[in-house]
């Protein structure tokens, strides 16, 4: 996808200190964020996982991860999620977030999903209001997360 001079795709082995640095600014102070170039490349070849990257003039300015899931409730079609949301706060606000969620809601589509759903910190109260502006809708579900010890 292009936007003028923005421009999301896959995700490749030499954007991991790229994704490292936005990770950084989404959960910081974390010690145990380590993206992988190796495992950028395994993602880049599989079918049904993918971590894509906006560019604004050669740079990478936002990433969000997209997981197309089996499911057994509705024939064949899977469903989707979407984590790790991260846009450049000098980016935040020119479309990036959006052409990124619209790449990955064509992407479901193509894949027939039945759903799309994501996960957002509950402090993430500006981020919320973008989810909802792009009919996402925060009423309909609640979710729970159980950290497992490495």
């Amino acid at each position: 996808m292009s936007l003028g001079t923005d421009r999301v795709r896959e995700a490749r082995a030499e954007d991991a200190g790229a994704l490292q640095r936005l990770y950084e600014l989404l959960v910081p102070q974390n010690p145990r964020i380590r993206v992988l170039p190796e495992r950028l490349e395994r993602l880049r070849r599989d079918a049904s996982h993918f971590c894509f990257v906006a560019e604004r003039d050669g740079e990478v300015v936002g990433t969000v991860l997209l997981h197309v899931c089996p499911d057994v409730m509705f024939e064949e079609r899977p469903y989707a999620l979407l984590e790790n949301l991260v846009v450049d706060p000098g980016a935040r606000g020119g479309g990036v977030g959006r052409a990124l969620l619209e790449h990955a809601e064509r992407v479901c589509r193509e894949h027939q999903c039945t759903k799309i759903m994501l996960l957002s910190g509950v402090q993430r109260t500006e981020a919320h209001g973008f989810f909802e502006r792009l009919g996402y809708d925060g009423s309909v579900s609640r979710a729970f997360k159980k950290y497992l010890p490495r």
